[in-house]
């Protein structure tokens, strides 16, 4: 048989906060990033404390729910899951503020249109990438997994041609570098937003227990 399936509604509100909050961060670093607004760059560097705060208290109250035993097992599964998807919200808030501390430096002042085009459509897709692990951990929705691996290949062969546009436009080693990172950043919270949807469709198969 399988067990019932475990949802703790307080648990749950704060990390679908933490989702909002780290995607409002980085949609807030894209634009950021793309109109060289220093003014939403130092916003959203402040916000990274709130998101920090709420981990914080986030892993604490789980790891010692997970401690105190004489737990269900679709309980342990549920908590297993938010112990796991938790740092990974974490990092995903500090890959939004390293956008935005890279939007400080006005990257985007001297770049041509199809390389600034190429870094709108990666924030783009990364922004929607990020809403379907939202409501994939909502629903507990395990086949959003999926879509978001096919996504994350389109995102790398945006990340694949925003680094050539950049090499061909030959701007200065220093401003070539940041702008590399600027992609990887980018690539990269796609990634996470697939391996957020990967653990919430691990953590929702239901354990099969023994016959009695």
């Amino acid at each position: 048989m399988t067990t019932e399936t475990f949802r703790s509604p307080s648990i749950d509100t704060r990390v679908l906060e933490l989702f909002a909050l780290v995607g409002d961060g980085f949609v807030g670093a894209r634009e950021a990033l793309i109109h060289g607004d220093v003014s939403i760059s130092t916003l959203l560097i402040d916000r990274e404390k709130r998101i920090d705060r709420l981990y914080n208290s986030l892993q604490k109250e789980v790891s010692e729910r997970l401690l105190t035993g004489g737990l269900e097992p679709a309980e342990i599964q549920y908590l297993v899951g938010v112990i796991r998807i938790i740092p990974e919200l974490e990092r995903s808030g500090d890959l939004a503020e390293h956008i935005a501390r890279k939007a400080a430096l006005d990257l985007s002042r001297d770049l041509r249109p199809r390389c600034r085009g190429i870094m709108q459509q990666m924030g783009e897709v990364g922004t929607l990438m990020w809403n379907q692990a939202s409501i994939a951990y909502d629903t507990r929705d395990a086949t959003i997994a999926g879509m978001l691996g096919e996504m994350d290949e389109s995102l790398d062969d945006l990340h694949v041609s925003f680094i050539a546009e950049v090499v061909s436009s030959s701007p200065p080693a220093t401003v070539a570098m940041e702008l590399a990172l600027v992609g990887r950043f980018l690539e990269r919270f796609g990634d996470h937003a697939v391996n957020l949807a990967r653990t919430v469709a691990a953590s929702t198969t239901p354990l099969r227990l023994a016959a009695e």
